[in-house]
């Protein structure tokens, strides 16, 4: 049943993948979770100029929340750390590193080719993610996780690209002998990663927020 004292709660986001893990996170809170206007959506990326993941989510979030007559608004923003790259790679740029209109093998090779000269551990990566949670232009809750540390793998299968997580087809975890986005949902769990432990910290704060509609 749904909880008389929500609207519903807006996922700020044009990335289909990432809408998904957004109504996994939130599921079973009792929710009305509302995607994001078709017509509207070229507005997210006008605030995605900020200078950490969280002030982008946050940006985002109250932005989105001004615009929905009081409805509650969920946003994020996330990237992959690579430290080897230093001053030539940016996170809060992975998406659009490759330039405008690349498409994720586009990206994927991009990316190959700038770690081309590294080996070993010196193609470690994490996955850092932000997300915030706004009301009336106002955030009620932010947060930025990292995942746990993996490497970058040298090639990709194309068949086992994600669209909307392109870095994960090569985002290797050696533990697992699998890149991300071939972990199971069990390995997930026991690997305790950024979307899980981003999980836990929206549902605590949802089941402590306590405001009218």
């Amino acid at each position: 049943m749904t909880s008389p004292r929500y609207k519903g709660l807006l996922l700020a986001t044009k990335n289909p993948a990432k809408e998904k893990k957004l109504r996994w996170l939130l599921d079973g809170l009792g929710l009305p979770l509302v995607a994001a206007p078709r017509w509207a959506l070229d507005a997210l990326a006008v605030v995605e100029e900020g200078e950490t993941h969280l002030e982008n989510a946050e940006r985002k979030a109250r932005m989105w929340s001004r615009m929905t007559a009081g409805m509650m608004t969920v946003s994020t923003d996330g990237g992959l750390l690579i430290p080897s790259l230093g001053e030539r790679w940016d996170a809060l740029h992975t998406d659009r590193f490759a330039g405008d209109g690349a498409t994720d093998r586009d990206r994927l090779d991009r990316l190959l080719e700038m770690m081309e000269p590294y080996t070993g551990d010196q193609r470690a990566a994490r996955w850092v993610e932000a997300l915030a949670v706004a009301r009336l232009g106002r955030v009620l809750g932010s947060w930025r996780v990292e995942s746990q540390p993996g490497i970058l793998a040298n090639e990709y299968d194309p068949s086992n690209i994600q669209p909307g997580f392109w870095a994960f087809s090569i985002w290797y975890l050696p533990q697992f002998n699998k890149s991300y986005n071939e972990l199971s949902d069990g390995e997930l769990e026991g690997l305790e990663d950024h979307w899980g432990r981003l999980r836990t910290l929206v549902r605590e704060f949802f089941k402590q927020l306590d405001f009218p509609v």
